[in-house]
């Protein structure tokens, strides 16, 4: 699994969501708030106040977190983990 629990996903105007982070231009911004255009595009708000328009056929590749993925299903901890002995070497008697 990977340790930062993000993903990268391919998105479009239609799929992006509010979390996701880009990099535009070279620059790491996360959405944090976004308007639908009459074209189809979004309007991408950043954190740090800067804008995006997307338009609707633009594609464009995001991190998002593992748990926004559709179908997620948070693992259970393994009830037993830390009384499992695993044998790395034959033991002698």
């Amino acid at each position: 699994m990977n340790p930062t629990g993000m993903v990268a996903i391919e998105i479009t105007a239609a799929t992006i969501k509010i979390g996701d982070q880009l990099v535009v231009g070279g620059q790491p911004y996360t959405v944090c708030d976004m308007s639908a255009l009459a074209s189809g595009g979004k309007l991408l708000h950043f954190a740090g106040g800067e804008s995006f328009h997307m338009g609707c056929f633009t594609v464009l590749w995001a991190s998002r977190h593992i748990s926004q993925l559709p179908g997620f299903i948070t693992p259970r901890a393994r009830r037993y983990e830390g009384t499992r002995h695993q044998r790395t070497t034959r033991e002698r008697r």
